[in-house]
């Protein structure tokens, strides 16, 4: 008996040793990155995503949130580096996606296309996003959830407002990294100037550009009201956001550690969704719609007419 318990006590000896020695499991650190500043929709949602990787995790995760260009500069160069591995997380906007990444995104971007917010997240979390989720992961992207809920794009304009389509003409403007945009504002007789999010300010202070086009919300926390002098409601497009994890770090994560991420993500986005803000409506936009016929025929070019009918019909 009296071996019985002296050797219980050696095998827990041993136990607790081996147990003391072993290597605490390493914290996985998720760098989470934006191209935004302030309290714009897409940073209140990063960081909120950084806080829920750590609690719904345990602590396990680490989230690291790195906000306007910190880590790249534009949405085209974040989206490259959340392929490569060097940013783990990203949002990023229909428009350079489908300008540059992957051409599926193009008719996202059609100018009067979606009737609602609702309307593109009923599209975008149902068989349309998960037919962009397919095509995203062969391209190394892991689709975590689509989020964007900061309203419809407007013109911002340094030399006068937009009331007709008449007043377009003539007038430099930049455009996202989109032959959407770039063919949306030729038909209205502006001249697009193609540039990422980060030179934007910079061309519009100095004068490289008239005018450039945003939500709301991004004039606002980009302090884009400082030196624009006209926003003008023309509310021409609504920007899904599609938020990415670099598919083979996140494929590598344990089970419970994808879960943890997924929860993560469904906070987020839910956070990314509330957004919004309310400004002097234009009224009637069918004048600018009705000018849009070439850039829905130049995206069925390129798409081919069965998935643009695709996303026209998930868009009514």
């Amino acid at each position: 008996m009296r071996r019985r318990h002296v050797a219980t006590a050696v095998t827990a000896a041993v136990t607790t040793a081996f147990a003391a020695a072993a290597p605490a499991q390493a914290q996985v650190v998720m760098k989470v990155a934006t191209v935004n500043a302030g309290d714009n929709p897409r940073n209140v949602a990063a960081n909120e995503f950084g806080k829920q990787l750590s609690a719904k995790s345990g602590g396990k995760i680490k989230g690291e949130v790195y906000l306007n260009n910190q880590l790249a500069k534009g949405e085209a160069a974040m989206l490259e580096a959340t392929q490569l591995g060097t940013i783990d997380i990203s949002p990023v906007g229909a428009a350079p996606i489908g300008g540059i990444f992957e051409p599926a995104y193009l008719p996202l971007s059609l100018p009067f296309l979606w009737p609602s917010r609702q309307h593109v997240w009923k599209a975008m979390d149902g068989a349309l996003g998960a037919e962009l989720t397919k095509k995203m992961e062969a391209k190394n992207l892991k689709v975590l959830c689509f989020g964007g809920g900061w309203g419809y794009r407007n013109v911002m304009s340094t030399k006068r407002a937009i009331k007709t389509p008449a007043d377009m003409k003539g007038m430099t403007i930049r455009v996202q990294q989109s032959p959407v945009y770039v063919g949306m504002m030729k038909n209205l007789g502006a001249n697009p100037v193609p540039m990422p999010w980060s030179e934007t300010f910079l061309a519009l202070k100095q004068g490289t550009v008239d005018a450039m086009e945003a939500p709301a919300v991004s004039i606002v926390s980009d302090k884009y009201h400082e030196i624009g002098k006209y926003y003008s409601l023309t509310k021409h497009t609504y920007e899904p956001i599609t938020w990415f994890a670099n598919k083979k770090k996140y494929e590598a994560l344990a089970p419970d550690l994808k879960k943890a991420v997924d929860a993560a993500a469904k906070e987020a986005c839910a956070l990314d969704r509330k957004a919004g803000v309310q400004v002097n409506d234009i009224g009637d936009t069918r004048p600018f719609r009705d000018m849009m016929g070439p850039v829905y025929q130049e995206v069925g070019a390129k798409v081919g007419k069965e998935w643009l009918d695709k996303v026209l019909a998930a868009a009514k």
